[in-house]
């Protein structure tokens, strides 16, 4: 009898172990996170906004999700990508312009991927890094990614993979030698790796396309749907963002497939405005500048049962919003050298409504800086003191939900609004007026031209394809730029003497050693 007890027991024991087992593998995972980041997008390039391109699958997930219409980032870049990491006003880190490659973001400040590596998160990165790449502890790979996939700088070539003679393409650090267009790569990576994931482990998945952005290239089948467009390069540039649209819809199908979208936040938004090529739907200004069309992003969030769908938030939000609006819905764990100058929207976006912000949104670049306060928005341009022939400062006041084009300068009648923002925001101000000077490849053509001299760098810098500055020709395949080039300074908007790069390394039979193997070490 007492042998019979104990083998009922022992069963008994097995079963609820067995059971326990199953239930916790079964159980869900805090929440995965999916950030869409495209390139170059202008506010009207996408269809839920009346863009003329097929973008359906943005389409949808406006729907499905809540619409961020006062979504804010930075005219460039390297600085959205800074804030959006960091949680920072770029300009603390020096960064207010596309990072040169001798430079990187700060290693003693915690970074949003870090934070939720140390929460347990499998964290994955595809697409363009674009924040250093100087040593190797500056790749992607070394600052909190499991994963990563893509290019270091802007802008590779579509089908080439690479800026010249120099490729730009790695999977973990290591060079990898593929064919394909790049935002179908994107999109196929982060796919396979939702699939492939740990699933007793939640993911963060940064993805930051390249497309948009320069050079303009697309299979000729898709530049084909847009032949009534009169524009080639607005032919080519629509054809850019279906593709996008189609990636993102490759990823999104990957979500519902492995039946996770409920447990899944997914966030879409533009990293700057367009150029002359993108539409901003009349808003003032363009990529590189603080007004509206530099600024203001096409964005999107879904959380199905968290977060309302089908509405259209009009909270306003910065993308260094970004990072403590994770902290708190995702109750994640920070070690911060410097607090957040972001601050939690959850309150807001969990319910649909807005409030009142309790901090200023200040966004910059070299020479120049806006503040969105209250009811009002500050805009204090050429104010660079190391800008050579700099342009006469200007201050300007929009009532911006009121001019959201930014028409009518209110400054003269509401100075003391002026000087109460420029108060608050002096320390920010003095950091673009104090920021080195960095001439734009356009200027450095045009001194260049007219004969002033002055040297654009190692071949082929400022040719087609690099920071949105060069032309190419209508068509579908497109040539790629030339060898990427560098910046004038040795730190962002930094003067003369920065190093020309590495020489381009070849191995024993002539073949070219590629850009992640040619980094320095040690």
């Amino acid at each position: 009898m007492c042998e019979r007890l104990s083998v009922i027991n022992s069963s008994f024991v097995t079963i609820v172990l067995t059971c326990l087992v199953s239930f916790s593998f079964a159980a869900p995972t805090k929440p995965n996170v999916v950030l869409l980041v495209s390139d170059d997008q202008g506010w009207g390039d996408v269809g839920y906004h009346g863009g003329e391109m097929s973008t359906p699958n943005l389409d949808q997930l406006a729907k499905d999700g809540m619409e961020l219409n006062r979504f804010y980032a930075y005219p460039i870049c390297s600085p959205t990508r800074t804030s959006l990491l960091t949680g920072h006003i770029s300009m603390r880190h020096d960064i207010f312009s596309p990072i040169p490659a001798n430079l990187t973001i700060p290693h003693d400040e915690q970074l949003m991927n870090q934070a939720f590596k140390e929460a347990g998160y499998t964290t994955m990165t595809a697409g363009k890094w674009h924040l250093g790449m100087t040593h190797v502890r500056d790749l992607p790979i070394n600052r909190g990614f499991d994963h990563t996939y893509g290019s270091l700088r802007a802008g590779p070539d579509f089908w080439t993979h690479g800026r010249g003679e120099q490729k730009d393409w790695a999977r973990n650090g290591k060079t990898v030698f593929e064919n394909g267009y790049v935002t179908d790569l994107f999109g196929n990576e982060i796919s396979r790796l939702i699939r492939d994931r740990d699933p007793s482990k939640p993911f963060f998945s940064y993805v930051a396309f390249t497309a948009p952005h320069t050079p303009l290239q697309a299979p000729q089948e898709y530049v084909d749907k847009y032949a009534h467009i009169e524009n080639g390069d607005r032919r080519i540039y629509c054809a850019m963002v279906e593709i996008l649209d189609v990636a993102i819809g490759n990823i999104l199908k990957a979500i519902d497939d492995e039946g996770i979208r409920d447990n899944t936040i997914v966030i879409f938004f533009s990293d700057n405005g367009p150029t002359t090529v993108g539409d901003s739907s009349g808003f003032r200004g363009q990529k590189g500048l603080v007004y509206e069309g530099g600024t203001r992003m096409p964005a999107i969030i879904r959380w199905p049962g968290k977060i309302p769908a089908g509405v259209r938030s009009e909270q306003p939000m910065v993308v260094y919003d970004l990072f403590p609006t994770f902290v708190e819905a995702l109750d994640l764990k920070t070690n911060l050298n410097t607090p957040f100058d972001g601050e939690s929207l959850w309150d807001v976006l969990k319910t649909g409504g807005k409030r009142e912000r309790k901090t200023d949104m200040v966004i910059g670049n070299g020479t120049s800086y806006s503040v969105h306060s209250g009811d009002y928005k500050l805009v204090h341009s050429n104010i660079n003191r190391n800008t050579p022939n700099s342009p006469p400062e200007l201050v300007e006041l929009f009532k911006i939900y009121d001019d959201p084009k930014e028409t009518t300068n209110v400054a003269d009648t509401h100075q003391d609004v002026v000087e109460k923002i420029m108060v608050n925001n002096a320390v920010f101000a003095d950091m673009v007026r104090n920021a080195p000077f960095r001439e734009g490849r356009r200027g450095r053509a045009a001194r260049i031209a007219r004969g002033d001299g002055g040297q654009s760098g190692r071949p082929g810098v400022g040719t087609a394809g690099g920071q949105g500055e060069g032309r190419v020709a209508s068509g579908g395949r497109l040539g790629g730029p030339a060898a990427g080039g560098r910046t004038a300074g040795g730190r962002p908007g930094g003067g003369a003497g920065a190093p020309a790069g590495p020489p381009i390394a070849r191995d024993t039979d002539g073949n070219i050693i590629h850009l992640h193997e040619s980094l320095p070490r040690g």
